[in-house]
């Protein structure tokens, strides 16, 4: 969703600085047939009009921002209409009217047409773009060229060998490598979504949804780097591997996904849950003391305890939990809570085991 969100976006800003260039552009051009000493009826009438509806289609972009490619393509209708508009009234106005050269009466588009193609290129979806493409260079570019290549006389001048170099070779090479800029983003497409689908996978636990290991592992250095009252919660899940062998491993996974959905219902923002290891959780308790990290280990107990996964009759865990200390690194965290996980087994399971608890009553034995 993130990556459609950017995609889109980036649709709509390069609308939008397409629609101010081309205003701009046309904003010249309307002020350069204005000053010409004669100026023609067409060149006073194209280059305002596209002013006025690239203005419309800036408005409309602001209000209906999701509009921004049906704009883009209406745009894109327009400019072909208004360069096709005076390639061809010129080059039949230089073959019926003796004495006229069309190297001096066309307008500078050109140049104009060949931008059109790349945007054509970008607009435009699949092989649609590249019919289009071969289509427009036949309706704007092809008379200009045969008008060329008749008059030779005309195609030698600097201004023919321009017009022949931009509706011919350069225009042709647009089209043909169009092909080739599709497959290189697709390609690159193709590998954006891989490395996104890397990333989900390195973030979260493709069975059970809960955050990965190597992102627990994160957060927890995080939480120590920071300093701030946290405790950690280690859970197990007891007889895990009867489960399994009594129902199969899709029952065995249909529970921890049902654990950890409950588990994730019951954990407000701020804290963590990660799958540590086969049917293992760890969640991060940042801002807690250790009476509220206890509380918070015990609604977890009573949850899962409560959790219905047919065909097993009752699924429970056992808890270690500890609160970080000064000068603790993630090995004596882990080392703690993992303890203390192992004495909840041992006590028969179903049950929350403090760290800091076990070990007094460890030393006072």
């Amino acid at each position: 969703m993130q990556a459609q969100d950017t995609d889109e976006r980036y649709v709509r800003t390069a609308v939008m600085i397409l629609l101010v260039l081309t205003l701009f552009a046309a904003l010249c051009a309307t002020a350069i047939h204005w000053l010409a000493r004669v100026p023609r009826t067409m060149d006073l009438v194209i280059p305002p009009a596209v002013c006025l509806l690239n203005v419309g289609q800036i408005i409309a972009l602001l209000r209906r921002p999701d509009w921004a490619l049906a704009i883009a393509r209406i745009g894109l209708l327009a400019a072909g209409l208004a360069i096709a508009a005076p390639a061809w009234l010129y080059t039949l106005q230089a073959t019926l009217t003796p004495g006229v050269q069309l190297i001096d009466i066309l307008p500078p588009v050109s140049s104009l047409f060949v931008v059109f193609l790349v945007m054509l290129m970008i607009f435009v979806p699949g092989r649609s773009a590249f019919y289009l493409a071969a289509l427009s260079w036949v309706l704007i570019a092809l008379p200009v060229v045969v008008y060329l290549l008749l008059h030779p006389r005309e195609m030698w001048a600097p201004r023919g060998r321009d017009l022949l170099i931009a509706y011919g070779p350069a225009s042709i090479m647009v089209v043909v490598l169009l092909p080739v800029q599709r497959a290189m983003t697709g390609k690159i497409r193709r590998l954006s979504s891989e490395r996104n689908l890397m990333e989900v996978m390195l973030r979260r636990d493709p069975l059970t949804g809960t955050q990965s290991r190597l992102l627990g592992e994160q957060v927890l250095r995080k939480v120590l780097r920071e300093g701030i009252p946290a405790g950690v919660i280690m859970l197990d899940l007891d007889r895990f591997k009867a489960i399994n062998d009594t129902h199969g491993h899709p029952v065995g996974d249909r529970v921890l996904q049902a654990v950890a959905n409950g588990c994730q219902a019951l954990l407000r923002a701020g804290k963590s849950i990660s799958r540590w290891g086969g049917e293992e959780f760890l969640v991060i308790v940042p801002n807690v003391d250790a009476e509220g990290l206890q509380a918070v280990a015990e609604r977890l107990r009573t949850a899962i305890a409560e959790l219905p996964v047919a065909p097993v009759e009752q699924v429970t865990a056992s808890f270690g939990t500890t609160m970080i200390r000064s000068g603790d690194n993630m090995e004596t965290v882990l080392q703690r809570a993992d303890l203390a996980l192992y004495r909840a087994k041992q006590q028969g399971g179903d049950r929350v085991v403090d760290a800091d608890t076990t070990s007094a009553a460890h030393l006072d034995g």
